[in-house]
């Protein structure tokens, strides 16, 4: 199949932005049989079924992608490099009960990476020692004190999940004091490789699984599976008698997934549909808790993976306590589980203020920055006092406020900065920190595509930022435009309740698979209403004649260019409305609500 190619249909919105009709893998002709056949067999409504087909999804394979199972899309682990090494030291240390060591990450997909060995080792008797390094006093990745205090612990092996693969210096030195060390990542790994006794990592250059779109704790519960079929194979059960039923850690897999920003595709499709599956069951009593404490009370989507329950697990690690995620996730007492989710949720808050102080800054920085060179492609952002928990969402805003790679870096008072970046589609920041400090212009750093973390002297930072503009400008022309694509035209008449039914049995949606953009032709927009305590959101009315007029909410629209537009002319006539259509959680029932993304002059 060809790979699916774009077309421009709107130059300028009234933000500004340029809209793409969705591409297809297959010709225009092709894909429309395809979406036909699609919508006539499965009662979809059509600009679904368009999607689908253009993505390739469509015929014999419908039944796989609406229901996946797991037995159907799990890779055998074997495929990755050292993943036998790495199964075999699991179950070496199983079988003689020795103590295992986990040195993880503190996000969320760190922690859910040590949780699930953390839930199924010690069944087999073998006790677990977890550490989560304190982001401030440790910073990322495994350091020598903290693995000499899990051996001293007790710890035979030691895992280090969700890091460990530039961490070359430390774990060298873990080696020369004879330290048994497996190392399972998914992080961009350079040439060389760090000294382990095997190194599990998906992205490592020579690695040639495809499975480089996991997660950590995604890599880990295939390591996993592999070690629950060697023990079968040894006899090695746990001290119960019960081999651990693996089906029971998706929905922190799930979580992982959703909060890494990883492409939704192949295994991870799985792991997310069955995964919120088990949530709803409300097994796991960390989460039963943090549900409760988010005042969680209808079935939980990828929404609640991503913006209730990730934050709060985050918030421990960004401000100072980064072993509460672990010790939730891992926690079957419930009155100990309720006060954890309890003291998260309170740091959740604490991070909110915080952030928010952290981003008026940064934003008021980036402004001026861009008066004095508004061709700038990257925003590199430093200043001291900075909170260092919160960067990485300061950078995420700032990205998405003026639609270019962003980099937040605190300095302290030694002039050591460490940093936060979040990319835009086209740029690979990882690849780009990994050159600057291939290059000695960062002490540490690493990443992905969308999203990485940095070490810089503040004596470095001019030069940093010269070789990232230069290193952007071979991808940009000039400072990328705002884009979205759509999918499909829909009239208000059909966007229905059913509609929003069939979006949650074609979703999940995320990273390489985005939930499906809908564009309303020939509308106008009535019933103006500015709300919010600072009348940031507007909740407008969409007729485009067909139907009764639907209700639709555009978010912190205010003071961005679209905003201004429509508190300048709030009838500019007849338009395009670009946006997702959602069940109305705040009416229930079968209510529904248009989620405004963009507007455009009709032309």
């Amino acid at each position: 199949m060809d790979t699916p190619k774009t077309k421009q249909f709107i130059q300028a919105s009234l933000s500004g932005a340029v809209w793409y009709l969705q591409g297809s893998v297959y010709s225009m002709p092709e894909t429309q049989r395809r979406a036909e056949g699609l919508a006539a067999a499965r009662a979809m409504p059509a600009a679904l079924a368009w999607y689908l087909a253009c993505n390739g999804i469509d015929g014999e394979g419908m039944d796989g992608f609406l229901s996946p199972r797991l037995r159907d899309s799990l890779p055998d682990p074997h495929i990755m490099q050292d993943a036998k090494k790495a199964i075999d030291l699991i179950c070496n240390a199983i079988e003689s009960k020795q103590p295992v060591g986990i040195f993880g990450d503190y996000d969320v997909d760190g922690a859910c990476a040590a949780a699930v060995f953390r839930a199924v080792l010690p069944r087999f008797g073998c006790p677990v020692y977890c550490h989560i390094p304190d982001r401030f006093s440790e910073g990322y990745g495994p350091n020598i004190t903290a693995l000499q205090g899990l051996k001293a612990q007790g710890a035979e092996l030691i895992l280090t999940v969700d890091c460990g693969i530039t961490a070359h210096q430390p774990l060298q030195a873990a080696a020369d004091a004879e330290m048994k060390i497996l190392v399972i990542d998914h992080h961009k790994a350079g040439p060389v490789l760090p000294r382990a006794e095997a190194v599990v990592n998906p992205n490592r250059l020579d690695d040639d699984s495809g499975l480089g779109h996991l997660c950590a704790a995604g890599v880990c519960f295939l390591i996993l599976a592999g070690v629950m079929r060697e023990c079968r194979q040894r006899g090695l059960v746990p001290t119960d008698g019960v081999m651990p039923d693996l089906l029971s850690l998706l929905d922190m897999v799930a979580l992982a997934t959703i909060c890494d920003i990883v492409p939704l595709k192949g295994v991870n499709r799985a792991f997310v549909k069955q995964g919120l599956k088990v949530l709803a069951q409300r097994q796991n009593t960390g989460l039963r808790a943090l549900m409760d404490v988010a005042r969680l009370d209808q079935m939980p989507t990828t929404h609640t993976l991503g913006f209730l329950l990730g934050p709060r697990i985050n918030a421990g690690g960004r401000l100072g306590r980064s072993d509460l995620g672990v010790q939730l996730l891992t926690s079957y007492d419930d009155g100990v589980a309720e006060s954890l989710a309890l003291e998260l949720d309170e740091l959740n808050m604490q991070r909110r203020i915080t952030e928010k102080q952290v981003e008026l800054q940064a934003e008021e920085m980036a402004l001026q920055k861009l008066a004095k060179n508004p061709e700038l492609t990257v925003l590199v952002l430093a200043a001291e006092g900075w909170h260092e928990g919160v960067i990485g969402i300061v950078a995420g805003r700032i990205k998405d406020r003026f639609n270019r790679p962003a980099l937040v870096i605190a300095l302290d008072k030694h002039g050591l900065g460490k940093g936060s970046g979040r990319s835009v589609r086209g740029f690979s920041l990882g690849d780009a920190i990994m050159a600057a400090r291939q290059r000695g212009l960062l002490e540490t750093g690493g990443g992905h595509d969308m999203a990485a973390g940095l070490g810089v002297r503040a004596e470095k930072l001019s030069e940093f930022e010269e070789f990232i503009l230069a290193r952007a400008g071979d991808v940009f022309a000039g400072p990328p435009q705002k884009s979205y694509l759509a999918c499909h035209s829909v009239s208000v008449a059909g966007l229905d309740y059913d509609f929003t039914q069939w979006l949650e049995k074609i979703g999940p949606f995320g990273s390489g698979f985005a939930e499906p953009r809908i564009y309303i032709t020939h509308c106008q927009l009535k019933n103006h209403h500015w709300m919010g305590s600072e009348k940031q959101h507007l909740s407008v009315s969409l007729d485009d004649g067909t139907a009764a007029p639907l209700r639709a909410v555009a978010f912190n629209l205010a003071g961005t260019p679209l905003g201004k537009v429509l508190q300048d002319t709030p009838d500019p006539g007849l338009v395009m409305v670009l946006g997702t259509l959602r069940p109305d959680s705040f009416r229930g029932g079968k209510n529904i609500q248009f989620m405004i993304e963009d507007i455009a002059l009709h032309p």
